[in-house]
């Protein structure tokens, strides 16, 4: 099982009125947006984004994925042998066909940003959290530097259970 190391923080979105920062303390409030951890490359299993996903996905979303760097493993060692997880032909995954993918297969992330979408038809490029916000994206996971990971959820309930799952 992949666990965060060094801990988690939750990344919160704060409103601001006539210039001033609001957040729950002070009178206005603040939204819980999603996590941010650091997962060490040494310690992850071989099936990361099922072991960080698995428990929060839909099976019914689509997935994108952007042409980061993201392999297949076959083999052990130095014999090791990584093909790309996604082709670059492969623009939309089904949520089965996202599943299937990675919980089949043995893989190795070093960068990559994926975003699950209630449709197909809705599926539009985020570049921002505006664009994510204002989309029927439900889910944005970024992973840089093989370890470091960024997860933005539309529901602070499926968020919630994610941070209890990534800690217990």
């Amino acid at each position: 099982r992949t666990e965060p190391s060094g801990g988690m923080s939750i990344i919160t979105r704060f409103w601001m009125k006539n210039g001033q920062l609001y957040n729950n303390r002070g009178g206005g409030w603040m939204k819980k947006i999603g996590v941010s951890f650091f997962i060490n490359d040494t310690t992850h299993s071989d099936y990361l984004l099922s072991d960080l996903l698995l428990h929060v996905i839909n099976p019914s979303w689509y997935w994108t994925c952007d042409d980061g760097e993201n392999y297949q493993v076959e083999g052990e060692g130095y014999n090791r042998i990584l093909t790309p997880l996604f082709h670059v032909d492969e623009n939309i995954l089904t949520g089965e066909d996202f599943i299937e993918r990675i919980t089949m297969t043995r893989h190795y992330v070093i960068r990559a940003a994926f975003k699950a979408f209630l449709a197909k038809e809705d599926i539009v490029g985020i570049l921002d959290y505006q664009d994510f916000e204002n989309s029927s994206c439900q889910l944005a996971l970024i992973i840089m530097d093989t370890g470091f990971v960024s997860i933005y959820l539309k529901d602070e309930l499926m968020m919630q259970q994610f941070v209890e799952k990534a800690y217990y």
